[in-house]
């Protein structure tokens, strides 16, 4: 009797995702968005049991296998530049993480930290910090991160009459 067929990338998918769920802080959701076109997970940061408003956006990445510069300080990902420029236009914070199955290990960049693609080209190469595992310690960092460029664009909040706007 025939079956439908699992393929690879899709089991890939799925590990990589549990790898991301399962380092995440104990309490923090992450939703997947559908459409996904461009974000793969929606993260909500909670702090101290109680939500906090925040957001973090991920573009999630996997392989079998490293994909390490020859230095070894980086693990290079390919990413569409329609998507580096519809998440850097997003206004939450985004993060670029890659799964190596091999190494069941997870590698994490901001993506303000990518340098910007050249906007002739369809995708662009990325190198992510092999000295940055996601982990307990990384996600304090990103928390961190995430809440300065929160209060920074509440800074930036303002009321407005609609009527200059009709």
């Amino acid at each position: 009797m025939q079956r439908p067929i699992i393929i690879e990338n899709n089991m890939l998918e799925a590990d990589s995702e549990q790898h991301f769920r399962a380092v995440m802080p104990r309490g923090w959701t992450a939703d997947k968005p559908n459409p996904d076109i461009g974000v793969d997970l929606v993260v909500g940061i909670i702090e101290s049991n109680r939500a906090s408003s925040r957001e973090l956006l991920v573009q999630l990445k996997a392989s079998q296998e490293s994909n390490v510069t020859s230095d070894g300080l980086y693990e290079r990902i390919t990413l569409d530049v329609s998507t580096y420029n519809y998440l850097w236009d997003l206004l939450p914070v985004a993060i670029l993480v890659k799964y190596v199955a091999s190494e069941r290990a997870a590698y994490w960049q901001l993506l303000s930290q990518a340098p910007e693609p050249n906007q002739e080209n369809l995708t662009m190469t990325v190198k992510l910090p092999r000295s940055q595992v996601l982990n307990d310690e990384s996600w304090q960092i990103i928390r961190r991160y995430v809440e300065a460029i929160h209060l920074r664009k509440l800074g930036a909040r303002e009321r407005v009459d609609l009527a200059q706007f009709t």
